[in-house]
């Protein structure tokens, strides 16, 4: 009898008993991470512990790790990750499809079908003054005005694991690798650069810069929630970056069929809502879920004609590991 009502309840969920048996372990800095994994375990059962590593500890921790993963699950903002973990062959391929995605979110998915897109920001985007002293840049070329020039500041990418899509933006101008004439252009005007987004938010909201390149979750989230003198202004060309969520390559077919679960569930209606509603630095973005709604306030994502990041460089690693030499040095 006992059995009986648990393969009834497996029924129910919509999935198989043996996955309800399981618990996962996610490994996340998105702040709506723990807000989905509640929603998840309230609809299923199936127990989701958060781990939060450093700004640039996730990818390392699962090298370490390596074919005996601690993990089921790892959720992040930007490519640079999966793509890293993906050549390392550490994760696994050909992930089920979540049923809804919207056609921009499914175009996002790699060719091996090795992360899923769980949301979409711009990749960077400018947050300012409305009392600046001059007009917000409609292009990222308008950095280098004389009026703007040593006033902008933004996160490298190699110390922030979600500040890839602030170059990718700056890259898009001419692509990769022409773009790093723009980009070095910039760091001859007076580019700052600094540890994390925290910190060069902080940096604008001090006086230290008045141009903050960010993405564009933190960029409204600040915006609207945090300080309402401040404004995000998009420049031309967009570039989307998605959040991403991956499996490792080696687990147990239980765990498989949870993990795959916890994805459906975090791009379904329902998961959706969840992390939106957390109204945290992560949740202003565009859903993948056709259905759901954009949060109030973020611009028509169509109007802005994004790039697709891979258009932009299919390869993040070596524009990361070029800024890394080129703009910040060694020793820096």
């Amino acid at each position: 009898m006992r059995r009986l009502a648990s393969l009834v309840l497996a029924c129910l969920f919509g999935m198989p008993f043996a996955a309800h048996a399981a618990s996962l372990t996610l490994y996340s800095r998105l702040d709506y991470a723990p807000a989905v994994a509640r929603a998840f375990t309230a609809k299923t059962g199936i127990a989701v512990r958060v781990r939060r590593p450093p700004p640039t500890g996730l990818a390392d921790r699962i090298e370490r790790e390596g074919a005996h993963p601690r993990w089921a699950l790892a959720w992040f903002a930007g490519t640079p990750n999966a793509v890293a973990l993906d050549a390392r062959g550490l994760l696994a391929r050909h992930l089920p499809v979540p049923a809804g995605l919207s056609p921009r979110a499914a175009a996002l998915i790699p060719a091996d079908g090795s992360a899923i897109p769980t949301g979409l920001e711009l990749g960077g985007v400018v947050l300012m003054s409305k009392s600046a002293p001059f007009t917000p840049p409609l292009h990222w070329h308008g950095l280098l005005a004389p009026a703007r020039r040593g006033l902008t500041g933004m996160a490298d990418p190699t110390t922030d694991d979600a500040a890839w899509g602030g170059l990718a933006s700056l890259l898009a101008t001419e692509g990769w690798p022409d773009g790093r004439r723009f980009v070095t252009a910039l760091g001859g005007a007076g580019l700052h650069i600094y540890a994390t987004t925290a910190d060069t938010v902080a940096a604008l909201r001090s006086g230290a810069i008045q141009l903050a390149l960010v993405r564009s979750a933190v960029a409204f989230h600040v915006a609207s929630r945090i300080d309402p003198s401040l404004e995000a202004v998009v420049p031309a060309p967009a570039v989307l970056m998605p959040s991403l969520i991956v499996m490792p390559r080696h687990m147990t077919p239980a765990l498989r069929r949870a993990a795959s679960a916890f994805i459906a569930f975090a791009c379904s209606p329902a998961g959706q809502r969840a992390a939106l509603a957390s109204d945290d630095m992560d949740s202003a973005f565009w859903p993948v879920n056709a259905t759901v709604p954009p949060p109030p306030g973020l611009p028509d994502l169509a109007a802005l004609a994004p790039r697709d990041p891979a258009a932009v460089a299919a390869n993040p690693l070596p524009a990361i590991a070029w800024f890394a030499r080129e703009m910040v040095g060694p020793g820096l």
